[in-house]
């Protein structure tokens, strides 16, 4: 699966079978997600990656009750060393920065995640505090995101949500100012000169190749 192809096929999953997810896998997430950018390369991420039942069962109480969380086979819940950035950059540093870092970390396994066949789901809605004691995390650090990761099951697959056109957000140089570039094109040029619709369609083959 090229980079295109996991970028518009990914999507949250919250149903999840449940054979666990081998270390493997896991290992190749957050190897994709240490090679994300950050600022002045200080790499503010840090990781904890949960599978203890009780444990998950704590995090979804944590996360305004949400199913999903305590279901998953893995959790791995992303912190951003607030101290890190903070000492090279200020407060914009610790609250902006750090912010971004960990939120391309994040893209990163989430995509290559799905270039596995996994499905995974960025959560946020958490009570900062107590995933902190239920995790001994120290204050240098904030829980940014929980995120689940399993086996998707088939038959509960989600569908897929649309997505405003960039055109239609995008401006030239100036806000407000239309994207000419993109007037008169066709949906041909998209995705390596592939039509969407090729994307669409390799994805349904291979829904339904599962399927069997």
């Amino acid at each position: 699966m090229d980079v295109f192809e996991s970028i518009v096929s990914r999507q949250s999953v919250r149903t999840y079978d449940k054979k666990d997810v081998p270390n493997e896998l896991i290992g190749q997430m957050l190897e994709a997600a240490v090679h994300a950018p950050s600022a002045g390369n200080i790499q503010p991420w840090e990781f904890i990656v949960v599978k203890d039942k009780n444990t998950k069962k704590e995090l979804a109480i944590a996360s305004l009750r949400q199913k999903h969380i305590e279901e998953a086979s893995v959790v791995i819940v992303v912190c951003a060393n607030l101290e890190k950035s903070s000492d090279r950059y200020g407060e914009r540093g610790k609250n902006l920065y750090c912010i971004q870092d960990t939120a391309a970390a994040i893209e990163n396994m989430l995509l290559v995640a799905t270039s596995l066949d996994l499905g995974t789901c960025w959560n946020g809605a958490f009570e900062e505090n107590k995933v902190k004691s239920i995790l001994n995390i120290p204050d240098k650090l904030m829980p940014v995101a929980l995120i689940t990761v399993g086996f998707p099951l088939p038959y509960a697959k989600p569908t897929k949500t649309m997505r405003k056109p960039f055109e239609n957000i995008t401006y030239s140089e100036k806000y407000g100012r239309i994207f000419e570039w993109i007037e008169g094109k066709t949906i041909e040029w998209r995705f390596k000169v592939r039509p969407l619709e090729e994307h669409i369609k390799k994805l349904k083959e291979k829904i339904n190749t599962k399927k069997r």
